[in-house]
């Protein structure tokens, strides 16, 4: 018999087709031992793999949370039910999709159900079903992407078969040699399915490069073309072995996934357990952490929004860049402004907003941009930035706003708006939730309760408001280790970098200029200031160069020189320079002589 159902609400009243298994021999119950069922299980999964891809359609991943609700019911049905009982309502009443649900599999977009009414063999179990119109449907759905079987066999040698196909169209899975038990020869061939595209902060695009590996940290692995059925060659050595399997799309959003299976030529039964099984969760663990003296971590799943979101809107000009997130990127126009907005859970999550965007000058002290977090009452966190706040000019860097609308926001947001002169090209904002201590081992919960194959990274802070770059986690790994490099490379900055002294005949002295010193990222310790030029004194306060003019002794001209800016040894920064000019006499009679084009005027 079949039931099978194709939307979010659970439609009573679906058709059931039986079918009675007669042909099977007598069983008896004490021949059968759990290990035997929990195999049978699996090779059902696998034995209707070779049914679909027969069938020219993709393999279905052997799902925990289905099996355990079909082995429930299969169960329910030998202890509760009378002998003649052949459906798929449950003792307490309850449908399939109620079951399934109830077994932890929340994602529910899609579900089926084929029963075996009686105990067979797996072979003749899938025969049956394959024999079926209604059955066959069920096996040969192209929407579902897993499956769990279920065996229940009881002392009176009463048995019952359930298979439950189901859809979470959030989940990508990854399947090595249609879910076969085992293997005899290390090079397999994996199905991995591309991710459903779904648009918005929490989106997900189409699949565009893929990285494959046999361990969870994708060691050694390099990014590739996506394809759907690659090969791939299993590590050496008999046993249980899992392939990890990264892919990506063109905003850089990574799906996850893994598969496990045994190479060697004899399956030991007692070893089988849900571990090679894909399964729901609501978060990780991380059993090691090396933070590099971090004091806090916070976490991200891929939130990321730019110009392609659906709720992006902006006054100025789209444009390519291979720099930028998604390749292209939004040049602000004069006074213009770029939005973005989202709902959902994450209007209603303490995070911090990372604004990635880059300036031509980097040397005006004006104000160049205001990043704002806007929720149903006003600013929630702004941000005024000028020139000199980046750390070079046509550069991208990002910024973080930090926001908290509480728990009762619906709509969250972003916008970007140009202050001034200076050309500001906006790039993306992503979202990470609040910053927790760096404890290990650590806990995480997802906000939705819901964390499956998505890519999650991770972003190390202090109290000072200080970041590093966005590193990848795989939480497979259990462990997630601190970026080398913080997200602004480690340097010395000077503002402004060019000093002009002028000094007319018989004229005071010029006052000294002031020169501040910034040293982004840099462990602490001295910095010092050096210059040859003997028409040159400096002093210094501890984050500023005062730089003036000694004229004596100069004649009239035009005098360059400059101060250098070197941090300790060893942090092995580059030197900053601060290029000094001195015009000693009158400037118009020491330049060229200027030469004016006549104009005609019509």
């Amino acid at each position: 018999m079949s039931k099978s159902h194709l939307s979010s609400k659970l439609v009573l009243g679906c058709v059931l087709s039986l079918v009675l298994i007669t042909t099977a021999a007598p069983v008896h119950a004490q021949s059968v031992s759990p290990a035997d069922l929990f195999y049978n299980e699996v090779q059902i999964v696998y034995l209707i793999n070779l049914e679909r891809r027969a069938a020219g359609l993709a393999p279905l991943r052997w799902n925990k949370e289905l099996t355990q609700s079909a082995r429930a019911f299969a169960e329910d049905v030998v202890a509760n039910q009378p002998s003649s009982y052949c459906g798929h309502i449950d003792s307490a009443g309850r449908t399939p999709g109620e079951r399934i649900q109830s077994a932890g599999y929340t994602r529910l977009t899609a579900w089926g159900e084929n029963s075996v009414c009686g105990y067979t063999t797996p072979e003749a179990a899938v025969r049956a079903w394959m024999n079926s119109a209604a059955h066959r449907r069920n096996l040969l759905d192209s929407r579902f992407r897993e499956l769990g079987v279920g065996y229940a066999l009881n002392s009176a040698y009463r048995g019952y078969i359930v298979a439950d196909l189901a859809l979470d169209a959030n989940y990508a899975p990854v399947i090595i040699a249609n879910e076969a038990p085992a293997t005899t020869t290390r090079t397999v061939q994996l199905y991995i399915y591309d991710q459903a595209t779904r648009a918005g902060m929490t989106g997900q695009g189409a699949s565009v490069e893929m990285m494959i590996a046999n361990d969870p940290d994708f060691t050694g692995a390099d990014w590739q073309p996506y394809t759907a059925e690659p090969t791939w060659t299993l590590s050496e050595g008999e046993g249980w072995k899992t392939v990890y399997v990264k892919t990506r799309d063109a905003l850089g959003r990574t799906v996850v996934a893994q598969d496990s299976i045994y190479f060697g030529a004899s399956l030991p039964h007692a070893e089988l357990d849900f571990t090679g099984a894909s399964y729901f969760d609501t978060g990780f663990r991380l059993e090691q952490i090396e933070a590099d003296g971090w004091p806090q971590v916070q976490f991200s799943l891929d939130w990321i929004g730019d110009d392609s979101d659906p709720n992006f809107s902006a006054s100025g000009e789209r444009f390519a860049d291979a720099a930028a997130i998604g390749g292209a990127a939004l040049r602000l126009a004069n006074s213009g402004n770029a939005t973005m907005w989202s709902s959902g859970f994450l209007a209603a999550l303490p995070a911090t907003a990372y604004f990635r965007l880059r300036v031509n000058d980097n040397l005006t002290t004006q104000d160049v941009v205001r990043l704002r977090v806007i929720g149903a009452g006003g600013d929630a966190g702004v941000r005024v930035l000028r020139g000199v706040d980046f750390a070079a000019a046509d550069r991208y860097q990002e910024f973080a706003v930090p926001y908290s609308l509480g728990s009762g926001a619906n709509s969250v947001t972003f916008r970007v708006e140009r202050l001034g002169a200076t050309e500001v090209v906006f790039d993306a904002v992503t979202l990470y939730t609040a910053p927790t201590p760096v404890v290990a081992p650590l806990q995480w919960q997802s906000p939705e309760n819901y964390l499956r194959n998505c890519g999650v990274q991770a972003r190390f802070v202090d109290a000072d408001g200080a970041f590093s770059e966005a590193v990848e986690m795989h939480p497979a790994s259990g462990r997630l280790m601190a970026p080398g490099n913080p997200v602004v490379s480690p340097q010395l900055a000077v503002s402004p970098d060019r000093v002009q002294f002028e000094s007319a005949p018989d004229s005071a002295t010029p006052p000294p200029a002031l020169v501040s010193v910034q040293c982004i990222h840099c462990d602490d310790g001295p910095w010092q200031a050096s210059t040859e030029i003997a028409w040159l004194r400096l002093s210094a306060t501890p984050d500023a160069i005062e730089v003036a003019l000694v004229p004596d002794g100069l004649t009239p001209g035009i005098y360059q020189g400059e101060v250098m800016v070197e941090a300790p040894a060893t942090t092995g920064l580059a030197p900053a320079r601060v290029l000094v000019t001195a015009v000693i006499g009158d400037l118009e009679e020491l330049l060229p002589q200027r030469v004016y084009l006549p104009v005609t005027v019509r």
